[in-house]
């Protein structure tokens, strides 16, 4: 009887323990995956902050509890596992804290979509959030794999024309998978390899292809912190040709005076 009971606790912290760690996970990318920027804007600055550190600091707790369990079970220490009882109380208070507090989440989401824009006086605000970190994840795949066609009448429609026509015209390809980076790179290397033509040659690029060089240079160095963002939205909210046009307006101005939600990712999504 007592090796039963020895393996029920074990097995029941071992769910502490991956319970814990899940919560510590999802507060880790709330808080460095950028998830957080969302209510970065003005009076919500801290409430992404807050909520991921809520959820590493309860993790914490959790998995310390299971460790309690543990020592528990192995020692057959009663003071610990009196102590432990009231901790698997508490853990199961928190676990059910946090389902509510989802649930409420989720609801208060579908009751914002189902009134006119804006349902509070804060969504302006987190629309505002939610289209930088939409914009700059689904940026990358402009700047690092989407064919120069495709990617500069997102991002420039107006030169993009100008800018496929200048490098088709020394052979330098437009329809294959680099990403603005890597067509950028093999621009460079053409220019160099013309000599004393280079400087003519790049004086028929427009000024919006240096612009979109340096914006996805940038946005290819930041990519790794947007990962998480950039898999949810091709999976949840695949982009479209208008709110292309618009995150490509955005990376380039880095604002959103184009307004904040005709047109835009959140509204999209």
């Amino acid at each position: 009887m007592q090796t039963l009971a020895k393996a029920f606790l074990i097995l029941l912290n071992l769910g502490f323990i991956v319970g814990g760690s899940l919560l510590i996970y999802l507060g880790v990318v709330l808080r460095g995956g950028h998830w957080s920027d969302v209510f970065s804007a003005n009076n919500i600055t801290s409430d992404g902050n807050s909520a991921s550190m809520i959820l590493i600091i309860l993790g914490g707790v959790i998995v310390l509890i299971a460790f309690f369990g543990f020592a528990g079970a192995i020692c057959a220490n009663r003071c610990l596992l009196t102590l432990y009882s009231v901790f698997v109380v508490i853990a199961m208070l928190i676990f059910i804290g946090v389902a509510i507090l989802g649930f409420v989440a989720g609801g208060g989401a579908k009751n914002w979509a189902s009134k006119a824009y804006p349902a509070v006086a804060q969504e302006s605000e987190i629309a505002t959030g939610f289209n930088g970190v939409y914009c700059q994840a689904q940026g990358a795949r402009f700047c690092t794999s989407a064919t120069a066609k495709e990617a500069f009448a997102a991002l420039v429609p107006t030169a993009s024309a100008t800018i496929t026509a200048v490098a088709s015209e020394v052979g330098i390809g437009v329809t294959e998978p680099t990403g603005v980076v890597g067509f950028c790179k093999n621009v460079d290397a053409k220019a160099a390899s013309l000599g004393p033509l280079e400087a003519a040659f790049t004086a028929k690029l427009p000024k919006e292809y240096k612009s979109a060089c340096g914006v996805c240079d940038d946005v290819n160095i930041k990519f790794g912190d947007y990962k998480s963002i950039f898999e949810w939205t091709n999976d949840q909210c695949p982009m479209t040709p208008p709110v292309a046009m618009w995150c490509g307006a955005y990376l380039l101005t880095n604002a959103s005076d184009q307004g904040v939600y005709e047109g835009t990712p959140y509204k999209q999504c």
